[in-house]
């Protein structure tokens, strides 16, 4: 089903420059899902930085929304997907690990994974990754595609898989 979107010039410009500069990310996206194999659906959708606009602008509920969060321990990153209606319950993420947490600024967030803020993806990441259990209780979700203006719809399973992510109880 082909659907559609419209912008103003302003819009239309903000879009094209977060395209720009998310392309890379975006192209590394689409080469990880490819070589794995995987059925996946790009949304391309007005800009987006949080879930609700990303719910907003897809028509996606927000507990199918993934987002990608990074923490930093003493010794190393971790990334940690969880459904966008929740959030990390840290204390619960420390007790899993055995190990303090914060998260991770947006320079680390970019210098460890490559992405940026709002458009952080859990595909091609070099750290460690978790899912939260409540994820896998979807039929489909929409992590970020490596953009704001991007996601992929899969199926959580398949996602989990692709990524070797652990399962664990981290969401409020």
């Amino acid at each position: 089903m082909t659907q559609k979107f419209t912008q103003q010039t302003k819009e239309l410009e903000e879009f094209l420059e977060l395209i720009e500069e998310d392309l890379e990310n975006i192209q590394r996206v689409k080469k990880f899902c490819q070589t794995n194999n995987l059925d996946v659906e790009y949304i391309i959708h007005g800009k987006a930085e949080t879930v609700e606009e990303s719910s907003q602008n897809t028509g996606i509920n927000p507990e199918e929304i993934i987002k990608t969060l990074i923490f930093k321990t003493r010794d190393n990153y971790l990334a940690v997907l969880c459904p966008g209606d929740t959030s990390v319950n840290e204390e619960k993420l420390e007790n899993q690990l055995g190990n303090k947490v914060e998260m991770a600024n947006p320079e680390e967030v970019t210098e460890n994974t490559g992405y940026t803020i709002g458009g952080i993806s859990p595909f091609d990441l070099d750290i460690q990754t978790l899912i939260d259990e409540e994820i896998l209780e979807q039929d489909k979700v929409k992590p970020a595609a490596g953009s704001r203006v991007i996601g992929v719809k899969i199926n959580p399973k398949k996602l989990k898989q692709a990524i070797d992510a652990e399962v664990v109880d981290v969401s409020r």
